[in-house]
């Protein structure tokens, strides 16, 4: 039982502080594969919504 709840607890913990301070979002631009530049702030500007996908591969 306290093997579970230390697993539990160290992945909670992991979550707790992998965000951010941040309360405004930092604009920037971004070129995708066929060269086309997007800016955050011209996207949100216009009322559309950004999903943004930060992933890794090894």
């Amino acid at each position: 039982m306290k093997k579970i709840l230390l697993i539990i607890g160290l992945f909670v913990a992991s979550f707790a502080y992998s965000q951010t301070n941040l309360t405004t979002a930092v604009d920037f631009t971004a070129t995708d594969f066929e060269g086309n530049e997007f800016n955050l702030f011209e996207i949100l500007d216009a009322g559309q919504y950004v999903v943004i996908d930060f992933f890794g591969t090894t």
